[in-house]
């Protein structure tokens, strides 16, 4: 009797594991729909409520825009995935209770306009969560310690946010991740060192923040790593070696930091690399020969730096390489020839170094080459007239060498020509008048040179000038006509020559004209009356001529003068009818045939 009474060990088992199954069942997919539901009604915009308008209790969560669900073992289905990028929600993080959908396996709400911090539920109450995805929104505050209760996390990313605050060490507990992407926020502080452990990430990127200390030398344990970026920060100190085993790394983004010391050799073994950007530092000392071994590198850019030696030869073997810029460093020495096997180049930026010696007719091999850049250094010798064959070649900059010789008549072959730089050379001889074929053209510059003859007037078919640059040469006769063609010109300097005859009226006819600089030359007639007919010429300099006549008229309505100079002529009239000028800051008329005074008002 005694026995019947008792109950059944078997049966308390049977209710226990029952009662602990509904423990673990956690919410009902109704209770997830109301935590969802009642976020909603928190989001401020009427587009963000419009887009979720599948959102209501008449109809099955699991088909509302943006949830997806899953269920196991014929189970009731819960909600595993938010994706709701860029519908403009606007609201907070705050108000959505994460405990009601611990189930969550991905969250993605990137581009939309969420604000506040990350809610320490976030990370509390979602321990299957594997993706969270919550770039380019608003968030601010301090990325919180507890996210390494995350961890499952196989993607984080919380970029292009307001965050500040240093990046929480306890990110090395998510052994999981592939992906970190903190870029574009205001974080500070040095990159925790234990960021090593996370030796399955295959992508890292911290740009665009204000994070200050060394580059930790774990960072080399990474050895999944394919894109390590790391630019526009404050770094400071060398680069690792140890960066040297990441031998699946394709991008490496350096730039724009306070890196020092030298590049180390180590680097070479980074075979799989595509882009290597280490432009705006401090690093010194040669560039490794055996970065040559890199066959894969699309581009190479060093620039902004101190580095100093020679161009390896070996750089010629990178043969996939799209761009080469090594610009703004103490490099010397001759361009080798081998770079004329880089096929693939379309931009080669070498200014401003010390280099020296001929410019290597091998370059005119580089038949995609879009942009050339070899200003400012101590080149010598001839421009290739082989570069005629760079006919996608739009931008050409030369200028500040000791280059010599005449211009060649080839490079007037180039038809997408846009901008050509010779500026500061001993260049000889006349301008070509095939360069009346680079109608594409915005701007030539050929000053400061010794060119001489005639302005071709082939350079009337020019239509897209906006900068004539012939100053300080030996060019003579009168201007031709053509000018009234060039009717986008805004910059003509012809000073310093010895242009004689009258100023074409049709230079005043030029609607976009800003600086006119026909100084020290034998002008004689008076000036075009027309002058300043679009309002926008600031700068009129041509003092040290044989002008005569009044002046024109229609400079008293010119407010856009800035600078006006125009001594040592035989200009005539009187200088009261000028009127005033109130954006005017130097005028010289003196030693001209003028009479009569300003007005009161300039002193104004």
């Amino acid at each position: 009797m005694r026995l019947a009474m008792e109950t059944s060990p078997l049966i308390k088992l049977i209710s226990l594991t029952l009662l602990l199954a509904s423990a673990i069942a956690g919410p009902t997919l109704e209770e997830q729909a109301g935590a969802l539901l009642a976020w909603k009604a928190t989001l401020e915009t009427q587009p963000a409520q419009l887009q979720l308008q599948s959102w209501e209790n008449t109809s099955w969560p699991c088909s509302w825009h943006g949830i997806s669900c899953s269920s196991k073992h014929q189970q009731q289905p819960v909600i595993t995935g938010i994706s709701l990028r860029g519908l403009g929600l606007r609201g907070e993080l705050h108000t959505l209770n994460f405990s009601a959908l611990a189930t969550l396996t991905s969250i993605q709400l990137a581009q939309n306009q969420i604000r506040g911090s990350l809610p320490p539920s976030l990370a509390s109450s979602l321990p299957n969560l594997r993706h969270l995805m919550l770039q380019a929104n608003q968030l601010s505050g301090e990325i919180p310690s507890h996210i390494k209760h995350l961890e499952g996390l196989v993607a984080l990313d919380l970029s292009n946010n307001h965050l500040f605050g240093p990046i929480p060490s306890e990110l090395g507990y998510l052994r999981k991740l592939r992906q970190l992407d903190f870029s574009n926020n205001n974080l500070t502080g040095p990159i925790p060192r234990n960021l090593g452990n996370l030796t399955k990430l295959t992508n890292l990127s911290l740009a665009d923040n204000q994070i200050s200390g060394y580059l930790p030398p774990e960072l080399g344990y990474l050895v999944n790593l394919r894109w390590l970026v790391l630019s526009q920060n404050k770094l400071m100190g060398s680069i690792p070696a140890t960066l040297g085993r990441l031998v699946n790394l394709a991008i490496l983004y350096l730039y724009y930091n306070q890196l020092s010391g030298h590049i180390p050799q180590e680097l070479g073994y980074l075979v799989n690399l595509e882009e290597l950007d280490f432009t705006g530092n401090d690093l010194t000392g040669p560039i490794p020969r055996n970065l040559g071994n890199l066959t894969k590198l699309n581009n190479l850019f060093l620039g902004d730096n101190q580095l100093s030696g020679y161009l390896p030869p070996e750089l010629g073997y990178l043969v996939n390489l799209g761009g080469l810029h090594l610009w703004q460093n103490k490099l010397m020495g001759s361009i080798p020839a081998t770079f004329g096997s880089l096929l693939n180049l379309t931009s080669l930026y070498l200014r401003y170094n010390q280099l020296s010696g001929h410019i290597p007719r091998e370059l005119g091999s580089l038949v995609k080459l879009f942009e050339l850049e070899l200003q400012h250094n101590k080149l010598m010798g001839f421009v290739p007239d082989i570069f005629g064959n760079l006919t996608k070649l739009s931008y050409l900059y030369l200028g500040n060498n000791q280059l010599s010789g005449h211009i060649p008549r080839e490079l007037g072959y180039l038809v997408n020509m846009r901008k050509l730089d010779l500026r500061n050379n001993k260049l000889i001889g006349s301008i070509p008048a095939t360069f009346g074929s680079l109608v594409n053209l915005t701007s030539l510059v050929l000053w400061d040179n010794q060119l001489f003859g005639r302005i071709p007037p082939e350079l009337g078919y020019l239509m897209n000038l906006e900068e004539l640059g012939l100053s300080n040469n030996k060019l003579v006769g009168s201007l031709p006509d053509m000018f009234g063609n060039l009717t986008k010109l805004a910059l003509l300097h012809l000073d310093g020559n010895k242009f004689s005859g009258h100023v074409p009226g049709e230079i005043g006819t030029l609607m976009d004209l800003q600086y006119l600089q026909l100084n020290g030359n034998n002008f004689s007639g008076p000036l075009p009356p027309d002058l300043c007919a679009g309002g926008k010429l600031e700068r009129l300099t041509a003092f040290d001529n044989n002008l005569n006549g009044p002046l024109p008229s229609s400079l008293v309505h010119c407010l856009s003068l800035v600078r006006v100079r125009l001594e040592r002529n035989q200009i005539e009239g009187d200088i009261s009818e000028l009127g005033i000028h109130p954006n005017m800051v130097y005028m010289d008329m003196s030693s001209n045939k003028l009479y009569g005074q300003l007005s009161n008002h300039w002193r104004e």
